[in-house]
């Protein structure tokens, strides 16, 4: 029995999503490979998570004469892959191994290579051959950012941390994801000072130059899985909510919502418009709203993540 037009389809997108994930994961893993071997592991910045810790323990150990970086990672990674296997589940955990050992061996395999450009291209144009740890920290915190957001985009993650923090919030529901890896990744970075000071190096220097890569990291990955135009969320009270809701309509083309309040302090009953837009669309808001009503108060505040409506699909579907 031949398949239906609507099954042959769908497989035929299904084939599109997993190459495009593929190509993602290819791309991401190029991306953060050059910025670990170029930028952080030649002038000793820590990055977070795992590869923070195997990037401390490859430094200390001669940079490769006991285990490579990708190898040490990797290893690290498998009882955190089993702690998650066991606590969590199989599905949650196939796509960080598949991209845990993918950058593993992007970083591995790149590295003879990227280290001959570094010494070539970088260090030996330099008087004495010292690069600014300025610069590296901003251009690699930068893309190693771009290199995981673009793998996390194609659906995959590179495992350490992130499923210790998954296992913690299920167990620990005060502590939430982004604290439990903040502290995790602070106390990492910290970590370095101690392991680097003893032979006489910049150790603390570094470990604040390493605190603005992490930052520059978060930030670009924020920006490849959410994108440069974020979506704000408005709330305005004002006794002229019929006619702002009209125009928010009629010259944004935005949907309005009206919620029902009361002013504790009036005790008088309020109307509240809530409205979702992108945040270029903002100042037209604050212009519609001055225009009608100047006295307005208005709230205007970042929505992490909307769908429907015109911003997005719902994943599931």
């Amino acid at each position: 029995m031949s398949s239906s037009p609507f099954r042959r389809r769908f497989s035929a997108m299904n084939g599109r999503k997993l190459v495009l994930n593929g190509l993602c994961l290819l791309i991401g893993g190029f991306i953060a490979a050059v910025a670990v071997n170029v930028f952080f592991i030649p002038i000793r910045l820590t990055m977070g998570g795992l590869s923070g810790v195997a990037s401390i323990i490859f430094q200390l150990t001669g940079q490769g004469e006991f285990l490579s970086f990708g190898l040490l990672y990797l290893l690290l990674n498998i009882p955190v892959m089993l702690i998650g296997w066991r606590m969590i589940s199989i599905t949650f955990i196939w796509r960080s191994l598949v991209g845990s050992i993918f950058y593993s061996a992007m970083v591995d395999l790149l590295a003879p290579v990227l280290q001959d450009w570094f010494s070539t291209y970088i260090n030996r144009p330099l008087a004495g051959g010292a690069p600014d740890p300025l610069i590296y920290c901003l251009f690699g915190g930068v893309l190693y950012g771009i290199g995981l957001g673009i793998i996390f985009r194609g659906g995959f993650t590179t495992g350490g941390t992130d499923i210790l923090a998954a296992v913690i919030k299920r167990h620990r529901k005060t502590l939430s994801m982004g604290q439990f890896l903040l502290i995790l990744d602070a106390v990492i970075i910290l970590a370095s000072v101690v392991a680097y000071h003893d032979d006489g190096g910049p150790a603390v220097l570094l470990a604040m130059y390493s605190f603005i890569a992490m930052y520059l990291t978060s930030k670009s990955i924020d920006v490849l899985l959410e994108g440069f135009d974020f979506i704000r969320t408005a709330y305005i009270i004002s006794d002229q909510g019929p006619a702002i809701a009209e125009r928010i309509l009629q010259e944004m083309q935005r949907g309005v919502t009206l919620l029902k309040g009361k002013g504790m302090f009036t005790g008088q009953d309020r109307d509240i418009l809530m409205c979702a837009l992108s945040n270029k669309q903002v100042p037209d808001l604050k212009s519609v709203v001055s225009e009608i009503d100047p006295a307005a108060f208005v709230i205007v505040i970042e929505a992490r993540e909307v769908l429907g409506e015109g911003f997005g699909s719902n994943p599931e579907i």
